[in-house]
């Protein structure tokens, strides 16, 4: 079991999402980040479809049992006891009594918490995923003081990814592709995207992203009949300023749609923090399918190695290490982490 003590801006449960309710009103939901998703059940042995606790804004909780955890997301560090600190995408043995602190990150938006063997949660429509819009699924919200059950763990190793995957792919500055719907495709379309760089708004939820730029001045009279939407669709409003919806958007909109956001690009979409900066480039819908095969061919052959945490006590101080399985030392702790390079524990 877990207490939750600071549960930051939204910390919620999510698997893959909802599937089958869109007619009743109800989005797929599901993790917003779904390559750090799948990362974080890789790497404590888990189920693919395991849910995770996807968190924004910090979080800390005190574990009343032992188990193994696994933290993914920003390339950023999380610390045990306000003492060790430990890269992301690995994993990590906890004891009774070990407080975890994860941080509101500069890097990023969004991390995922794993527990080997998974949380023990009640399963509402179909699907373990918090729906933000409504109160159907608020049992899995997150709030301070909760007490999480977990289930039992079978897992004994530990994992970490040295893998370039997510700079490459997720947290860069590389434009966000767009698949322009044809209906509304113009050389003034693809100019206003492209041509210019746009804002994220701090109007950022699991509902959708609103962007600031130059605002459009076509489309200001709109008489669209409502039609359906999902996350990645992309709609300009008669304000200028265009939405991307995401995962817990409603299932049907009035707004002008201008074309969709492929899949894997929500990902990074969804990392970019408050204020940062974001362009456009299109991408066909057959290159889209293409550049996701590549990705997610890429993504299941990441590198993921087995290692060992010692924790010694040199000169009455303690000292966390991690070492990989040829006794590489890819890291010391004591409140700060450097790396070292072409070091080993022998």
């Amino acid at each position: 079991m877990i207490k939750v003590i600071n549960s930051g801006l939204l910390s919620s449960f999510q698997d893959k999402g909802r599937y089958g309710y869109k007619k009743f009103g109800v989005s797929r939901s599901g993790s917003l980040d779904f390559f750090s998703f799948d990362l974080a059940n890789k790497l404590t042995g888990n189920y693919f479809n395991e849910p995770c606790l996807e968190i924004i804004g910090g979080f800390s909780c005190l574990f009343l049992e032992n188990t193994i955890i696994s933290i993914t997301g920003p390339l950023d560090f999380f610390s045990v006891n306000e003492n060790f600190i430990y890269r992301t995408n690995s994993s990590i043995r906890l004891n009774a009594g070990d407080k975890l602190d994860i941080p509101n990150s500069q890097k990023g938006n969004i991390f995922y918490l794993s527990v080997a063997g998974g949380f023990r949660i009640q399963e509402v429509l179909g699907s373990y995923s918090y729906h933000q819009p409504s109160n159907i699924t608020n049992s899995l919200k997150v709030s301070n003081g909760d007490m999480i059950k977990l289930k039992i763990n079978n897992q004994n190793n530990l994992f970490i990814s040295q893998d370039d995957f997510f700079e490459k792919n997720i947290f860069n500055e590389q434009s966000i592709n767009i698949i322009y719907d044809q209906e509304s495709k113009s050389e003034n379309i693809k100019s206003f995207f492209e041509d210019k760089e746009f804002i994220i708004s701090d109007q950022f939820s699991r509902q959708g992203i609103r962007l600031i730029g130059e605002q459009a001045n076509f489309f200001k009279d709109q008489d669209e009949i409502s039609s359906e939407v999902s996350a990645g669709t992309i709609q300009l409003p008669p304000d200028g300023n265009p939405i991307i919806l995401l995962n817990d958007s409603q299932t049907t909109g009035g707004y002008k749609k201008i074309g969709a956001i492929p899949k894997f690009e929500l990902s990074k979409l969804c990392q970019k923090k408050i204020s940062s900066k974001v362009k456009f480039s299109e991408i066909s819908l057959s290159d889209s399918i293409s550049k996701f095969r590549k990705l997610k061919s890429e993504f299941e052959n990441i590198n993921i190695q087995n290692y060992t945490n010692k924790v010694l006590e040199i000169n009455g101080r303690l000292i966390s290490v991690q070492i990989l399985e040829n006794n590489s030392i890819i890291s010391i702790s004591d409140g700060e982490q450097f790396e070292v390079i072409e070091d080993s524990f022998e």
